[in-house]
């Protein structure tokens, strides 16, 4: 979990490209990775780069130094903030923030080179798959300083590992190990941790060698039946396929027109398709 680069005094978060697979790294090591204004934006900008991509089939999320993969919201930061500014600033934004990053067309991991606590483990819960370093634990401590997870971990971890388990890692703020986090379905995968990313990137490299479309329509599906997203699977599966249709030229033909459409009910059919000999 090493960052050869410079990181600049109130972190950074960066985006790197390399075939199909983006890489989200996180550089606050001396801060255990916290997030402030400045790297939430950051964040915000690289997904809307990454969902408007037709290269990046998917998506690894890292971070830098050897102490934690992320503690979540810088604690400083926003207990500075009025009532009003927390729930405007860090609530709403944090929620949608991640919401993006769940909702991406694109299969996210996270590799979890580091202990994640708080809004770090909210944001690999964010994540598709999770890698975790043997070393790491993770957990949701935020009872611990009188308030509770803010950002979706009390909705994601429970579908995750169960509503008994959430509760008593909430409850207690638990700080789950790697082989309890694996055995419990938090993490699909554990790693030695020079090897996590590497890891990440093994499974990346799986995914990316998938058919893109079929693979980003099948993860929101899946996304749809476990209740993330369910109104918007079904408003964009249900726009694409019509967007197939004859009907859909015919409108849109129309519409320019200035014409009533001519509907068929029929799709934009070529014809049979010889699948095995071309």
């Amino acid at each position: 979990m090493t960052d050869p680069s410079p990181v600049q005094p109130d972190g950074e978060i960066t985006l790197t490209v390399d075939g199909h697979v983006a890489v989200i790294h996180i550089s606050r090591p001396n801060k255990l990775n916290s997030f402030t204004i400045p790297m939430v934006e950051q964040l915000e900008s690289h997904l809307a780069v990454i969902d408007d991509s037709e290269d990046v089939r998917a998506v690894i999320v890292t971070s830098a130094g050897d102490r934690a993969f992320s503690a979540g919201a810088d604690i400083k930061a926003f207990s500075q903030l009025s009532a009003t500014r927390m729930w405007s600033t860090w609530i709403r934004r944090g929620h949608a923030l991640f919401d993006k990053l769940a909702g991406l067309r694109q299969p996210s991991i996270a590799a979890i080179d580091g202990n994640a606590f708080g809004g770090g483990l909210e944001l690999a819960l964010a994540c598709d798959i999770r890698v975790m370093a043997t070393d790491a634990k993770v957990g949701l401590s935020e009872l611990g300083i009188g308030t509770l997870p803010g950002w979706g971990g009390t909705a994601r971890l429970q579908k995750t590992v169960g509503v008994a388990r959430a509760k008593r890692m909430i409850f207690t703020s638990l700080m789950v190990d790697a082989e309890t986090a694996l055995n419990w379905g938090l993490v699909t995968d554990l790693a030695e941790r020079p090897d996590v990313v590497a890891k990440a990137r093994e499974i990346a490299e799986q995914i990316a060698t998938r058919a893109p479309i079929a693979l980003q329509m099948t993860k929101q599906i899946i996304d749809g039946q476990s209740g993330e997203g369910l109104r918007l699977t079904l408003e964009a599966l249900g726009s694409a396929a019509s967007s197939a249709t004859d009907d859909f030229v015919e409108g849109v033909t129309a519409f320019r027109s200035k014409r009533p459409p001519q509907f068929s009910g029929s799709f934009d059919d070529p014809g049979p398709r010889d699948v095995l000999h071309g």
